[in-house]
């Protein structure tokens, strides 16, 4: 009986290897990015492929409209994946409670309800308040220029 699940266990190891994963060139034609879905029009076929998943759960990437993207399909399935695209409007992972965003306004990192651009802010403005009774106080022009420069990068 052993021997009979492990045959078992085997052919269905190698039927699931003979499928095969079909890929495709595609115009992007419009992001749903709320839904991290897009439409792509197939190069070769001129189809539109909809509903195209741009990430499975912890990495999403948001393609620009019009730019090309290459996707895949498993199986001949209506259902597609992204696998890369040639221009990105927006990068976002999550890792449970952390979140890490790339637009082109700047860099966003999140953990929980914290964000390490308000962390840093905070601490600035507690930097700014030290008053120094006896000897040179911190520059607190040249520590807000460091925040606004920060804030440039930070999102």
């Amino acid at each position: 009986m052993e021997k009979l699940k492990e045959f078992k266990t085997l052919l269905q190891k190698k039927a699931k290897d003979q499928v095969p994963i079909q890929t495709e060139w595609v115009a992007v034609k419009s992001v749903n990015w709320q839904e991290k879905t897009m439409v792509g029009t197939g190069l070769e076929n001129g189809l539109d492929y909809e509903d195209v998943l741009l990430g499975l759960g912890s990495f999403y990437s948001k393609p620009k409209v019009g730019t090309m993207a290459i996707i895949g399909t498993i199986n001949n399935s209506a259902a597609a994946f992204m696998i890369d695209c040639e221009e990105t409007e927006e990068l976002a992972w999550k890792n449970e409670e952390s979140e890490y965003r790339i637009t082109p306004e700047g860099f966003e990192v999140k953990k929980g309800n914290e964000s390490l651009k308000k962390i840093l802010n905070d601490f600035i403005n507690e930097v700014n308040k030290i008053v120094v009774i006896q000897g040179t106080t911190i520059n607190q022009v040249a520590v807000e220029e460091i925040k606004q420069r920060l804030n440039t990068v930070l999102i």
